[in-house]
Order: structure tokens, then sequence, then C-alpha cells
């Protein structure tokens, strides 16, 4: 009987895992950004549906080439919103994690 009850669990926990895989891109995002800025959970409520969308454009522009530049568009309007959650200092912090992120990106591209 135990192992029965413990298959159960593990097959639901695994059906979970897999349904948040889905919005694995987004989640990951506002971990990050939560662990990096310091989001408030208000922030982490109002970011949450935008990453979410930005998530989805991004795979969509991948499996759809002929999006790409639609999704762009609606990509750089969503960044816009994700800006006017975050507080100024939030936004030096992000502006310095991207500059960061881009130069770490051309150091490994010229090895």
């Amino acid at each position: 009987m135990k192992k029965l009850i413990f298959a159960v669990l593990l097959t639901a926990s695994l059906s979970g895992f897999a349904q948040d895989s889905k919005k694995g891109g987004a989640d990951k995002m506002l971990l990050k950004m939560t662990t990096e800025l310091s989001l408030t959970t208000d922030q982490q409520a109002l970011l949450k549906p935008i990453l979410e969308e930005q998530s989805i454009l991004r795979k969509d522009s991948k499996e759809n080439p002929d999006h790409a530049d639609a999704n762009k568009v609606k990509i750089k309007e969503l960044n816009k919103k994700v800006k006017e959650v975050l507080t100024p200092a939030q936004l030096e912090i992000q502006k310095a994690n991207m500059e960061k992120a881009k130069a770490e990106g051309k150091k490994e591209g010229k090895e």
C-alpha cells in the first residue's frame, strides 16, 4: 500500500513539474530578477504575466521565424512595461547587469 501511495504522489509531482517547465523561461527570469533586483512580492505579481508573455513570444519567434519581427516589437513594448514596474535603483542594477552580460558575451565570442 505504501508503494502505491508513493507511486501516485511521484506521478502527480512529475506531471506538475512538466506543466511548470512550459513556463520555465518566465519563472526562471522572474527568480533571477527577484534575486538580482530584490523585487517585492507586488512587483513579482505584476511582472509574472509580462515575463510569461515575453517567453511565449520568444518561443513563437523560434518556431515561426516569419513572426520574429512582429514579436520583437511586442517584446519591446513589454520591456517598457517591465521598466514601469521597477524602481530607479532597480533599473540601474538591471542596466549594469545587462552591460556585464553583453561584455561577457563578447569575450566568449572572441575565444
